[in-house]
């Protein structure tokens, strides 16, 4: 399996992410989900194409506050 994060770094953000003054539970165990997901994964994002200035796009359009993007999840 091709990881596109390594065991030790992987353990590391979850290891921060426990250990950041979080308010939301909910919140933070999506994150770590998110990077154990990440750890877990075959690789395959390397297959995914984005034109140029898609990340740029993509990135903007996202809240930076934790319970906003809360409500893009649920």
């Amino acid at each position: 399996m091709g990881e596109i994060l390594d065991t030790e770094t992987a353990a590391k953000i979850i290891k921060h992410i426990r250990e950041g003054d979080q308010e939301s539970p909910h919140f933070q165990a999506t994150m770590i989900n998110f990077v154990w997901s990440l750890h877990r994964s075959d690789g395959g994002l390397d297959e995914v194409d984005l034109d140029d200035g898609e990340v740029d796009e993509i990135m903007a359009g996202l809240p930076t506050d934790p319970e906003q993007e809360l409500a893009f999840l649920d």
